[in-house]
């Protein structure tokens, strides 16, 4: 496992990037072990040939295609649509499920309240609406009435 991180650091030397500790501490092994002196030794003449090597020109040209990058704004508007589906998906689940019932406060736990259905609410508001139209004509004939 030494020998291992020694190799790998092996050709982090090469190009300068051990630290102080790093690089003494390689030496040391290398030092000690036989096959990793080899190993640094071969390495190190490889790279040396590569790096005194006359460039080579490619007989055709070489094309490289970047990777299509996703818009951040793209990503957003599918975020969103997610959520509006999910909180849809909510909605409908909510709408077709009963009311619940809860009991009335000082009732007992078994007892329910009336829940009121879309015609007694529309009683009631045309109820509350008609009082309001009733208070405004007496207050007309005082003089001092108050625009709501």
């Amino acid at each position: 496992m030494v020998c291992e991180r020694v190799r790998a650091q092996v050709s982090l030397q090469l190009d300068r990037e051990l630290s102080e500790l790093e690089r003494r501490m390689m030496e040391s092994h290398l030092d000690r072990c036989s096959e990793c002196d080899a190993f640094e030794q071969d390495v190190a003449a490889l790279t040396k040939s590569l790096r005194h090597a006359p460039l080579e020109s490619p007989r055709r040209r070489v094309v490289v295609h970047a990777p299509r990058r996703v818009s951040f704004a793209r990503v957003q508007v599918g975020v969103a649509a997610a959520v509006a589906v999910v909180s849809l998906g909510v909605a409908v689940q909510f709408a077709g499920s009963e009311p619940e019932q809860l009991p009335a406060s000082g009732s007992s736990p078994g007892a329910s309240f009336h829940v009121a259905t879309d015609d007694e609410l529309a009683l009631e508001v045309r109820q509350i609406l008609a009082a309001g139209r009733a208070y405004d004509r007496r207050t007309e004939n005082v003089g001092s009435a108050v625009p709501i």
